[in-house]
């Protein structure tokens, strides 16, 4: 039996999806600072972080225009 979910539902599992996300991108910032510091990394491969931090704020954008398209229901 297919069950169809909720436009709630599929909004709550796309929050949980790029909680996630956001969890794993924020990790991979901080990994690549702390090998900054302890000289691991080099100025020439800022890239990697640049994308990082391109990908953590594109979530984030997506969050808050999706926020300005949901109506919220008050009960």
């Amino acid at each position: 039996m297919t069950t169809i979910k909720t436009s709630d539902e599929i909004l709550k599992e796309l929050a949980n999806s790029k909680g996630k996300y956001r969890t794993i991108v924020q990790a991979g910032i901080a990994k690549w600072v702390k090998d900054f510091q302890d000289g691991r990394i080099k100025i020439e491969s800022v890239d990697d972080l640049k994308k990082l931090v391109e990908l953590d704020i594109h979530i984030q954008k997506d969050d808050y225009v999706m926020s300005k398209n949901v109506k919220i229901r008050k009960e």
